[in-house]
């Protein structure tokens, strides 16, 4: 069957389903997407407010335009724009601080970094060794074997310096939503690897969202269609392979792509899959969730782009107040998200994500409020609005009953040859998105899983 006989369905459309549409719409194939809610972007989509545009969670994309979000805009001819985030970004250990900027793998910058973090000045050479192991990409053999490694006992090989363990720990979470006692090893030299040689820490003009959109006014451009507030109800599957969905009515499809997430799709076609592939799919474990406080301010309150802070752990009566965030300013690199004279601030933190756990919730955020409170005092003074997000907000957006950031997570049991395929186990049917046949930093594995599943769905619909 050729591309162009091969009729596409897309559920959702979050980066991956987004991406994947339009580039196989580029290919040919007559592709319609279906969303659940009225706007675009899942878990990366951005909203406007009294002249403020942002976004639902806390974001900045690690290779902007050098990595796989920009070959998608450059393979369909999306107009999606980037704008660095460079100038005065920080890691705050208590009252250390170290700046780094957008090539932070220099030896001057790695050596900057060591010192105003505080390392030990005994143990400085040891760290800069593994900083620049951490910042260099590794030959294939080496990463597979570094993928079942954790974060912490890969940088333990190199020192016990506690302010190094705590920052690489912070950035750990930062990248790929997990702490270092869990978090691959390979999964993380390959995030900070490749930010490191792209020195294109970036942020898209517009917003989150504006990926998203981008990538289906290309869809349509290209031919495709997109249905917003159309949930999927069911996929069917007739004699073995994917036959369309129900959205409402029948939408018949040779070909289905499921940006759903991989656990609440094998939930949906459980009876057409195999007992030990759905039980395996419902174990793996996935990334933390988070909350989040958006401030819109009616001063540049915040001078700033980007700021990862984390409390002194030794100092309980700090803890009990205050709580690690990540909090960038994207009215810096992107000063058209806010009125004149004003700022975008958006804070956030990560916790389980449980969406039950709502006292939780609220007291990390109540103590995000009292951290940045404390970092700038009189922030409240400039309020002019304020939102608070929380792990069910980020639930109810995906559809999915937990509300992680990411999705399945990058734990060191479950990437790489250990990653599920973006290939389901009934013919035509597919997952897209960070789930599933990506790799990288949130956002940048949807992107990547977009392109290869795009090829895969090719060589499929050229194979039928």
């Amino acid at each position: 069957m050729a591309s162009g006989d091969s009729r596409v369905v897309v559920i959702g459309s979050g980066v991956g389903g987004s991406g994947c549409a339009a580039l196989l719409a580029q290919k040919g194939f007559d592709v319609t997407v279906l969303e659940r809610n009225s706007f675009s972007g899942g878990k990366a989509a951005s909203f406007e407010r009294e002249g403020f545009t942002y976004d639902t969670g806390v974001h900045a994309i690690g290779s902007g335009d050098s990595g796989p979000l920009g070959d998608i805009a450059r393979e369909v001819g999306a107009d999606l724009k980037w704008a660095l985030i460079q100038g005065g970004n920080r890691i705050v250990l208590g009252d250390k601080v170290a700046t780094y900027p957008l090539d932070y793998a220099s030896d001057e910058s790695i050596r900057a970094i060591i010192d105003g973090i505080g390392v030990r000045p005994e143990n400085r050479d040891d760290c800069y060794i593994c900083f620049k192991e951490l910042a260099t990409m590794k030959p294939a053999s080496e990463m597979e074997i570094l993928e079942s490694t954790t974060l912490k006992d890969y940088v333990s090989r190199f020192t016990d310096d506690f302010q190094f363990h705590m920052m690489l720990n912070a950035v750990c979470g930062m990248l790929i939503v997990v702490t270092y006692f869990t978090g691959s090893a390979g999964e993380f030299i390959y995030c900070f690897a490749n930010m490191a040689a792209s020195a294109s820490l970036s942020y898209p003009k517009g917003g989150m969202g504006s990926i998203a959109r981008s990538y289906l006014d290309a869809l349509v451009r290209l031919g495709g269609k997109v249905s917003y507030d159309r949930p999927v109800e069911s996929i069917i599957i007739e004699d073995g392979r994917v036959a369309g969905v129900d959205a409402g009515g029948r939408i018949d499809a040779d070909i289905v792509i499921s940006n759903m997430g991989l656990q609440p799709t094998a939930r949906m076609v459980a009876d057409h899959l195999p007992a030990e592939y759905v039980d395996k799919v419902l174990k793996l474990r996935s990334s933390y969730g988070a909350v989040s406080v958006k401030y819109a301010l009616d001063a540049e309150v915040v001078p700033y782009p980007m700021t990862l802070w984390i409390p002194d752990v030794t100092d309980q009566e700090a803890l009990d107040k205050y709580v690690g965030i990540m909090y960038p300013v994207p009215s810096i690199p992107d000063p058209d998200l806010a009125p004149p004279g004003c700022q975008l601030v958006l804070a956030g933190a990560v916790l389980s994500a449980d969406p039950q756990q709502k006292e939780l919730n609220r007291n990390v955020l109540d103590r995000i409020e009292a951290t940045m409170q404390m970092l700038h005092p009189g922030i409240e003074d400039h309020v002019i609005w304020k939102l608070r997000t929380d792990v069910e907000y980020t639930s109810n957006i995906s559809g999915r009953h937990l509300g992680e950031v990411i999705g399945i997570s990058q734990d060191y049991r479950q990437v790489g040859k250990n990653r599920p395929s973006p290939k389901m186990p009934v013919a035509g049917l597919y997952a897209v998105g960070a789930d599933a046949g990506g790799r990288g930093i949130g956002t940048e594995m949807a992107a990547e899983s977009a392109l290869t599943v795009s090829r895969m769905v090719e060589e499929y619909a050229l194979g039928r």
